[in-house]
This record gives structure tokens, C-alpha cells and sequence, in this order.
């Protein structure tokens, strides 16, 4: 009988959604892999060119697929 094949761990990457909190109701702003919140909030205001007086109030929620 064969051995089953044995897969490589992806480095934990977790789907994180990230909001800007703005109002009620926050704004979503986009999706990310990351291995942390932090980390997630961080690539989200790269990508979209959000200025560093709104980063503080980037939030990241975890999703669980």
C-alpha cells in the first residue's frame, strides 16, 4: 500500500478583513493573508495608499473559512 503524500504547511497565512473605521458603519477596505493582524493592517494601507494619520484606525477581523 502506497504512503500518502506528505504537504508542505502554506507559513500559516490566515484571511484577514481589514476595515477602516470611520463611522457606523466601518469602511471594508479589502481582504489579506497574513500571519497577523498587525501584519494584515499594515499590507492593506501599503496597497491602498492609506496615510499614516488613518492607519490607527485600520481594524482587522479574522476570517474563518
Amino acid at each position: 500500500m502506497a504512503k500518502a503524500k506528505k504537504t508542505k504547511p502554506r507559513d500559516n497565512l490566515i484571511r484577514w478583513r481589514v476595515s477602516l473605521i470611520t463611522k457606523t458603519p466601518a469602511k471594508f477596505v479589502d481582504f489579506a493573508y497574513a500571519p497577523d493582524a498587525a501584519a494584515a493592517e499594515k499590507r492593506v494601507a501599503e496597497e491602498h495608499e492609506i496615510s499614516e494619520t488613518l492607519r490607527d484606525r485600520l481594524v482587522a477581523i479574522r476570517e474563518d473559512l
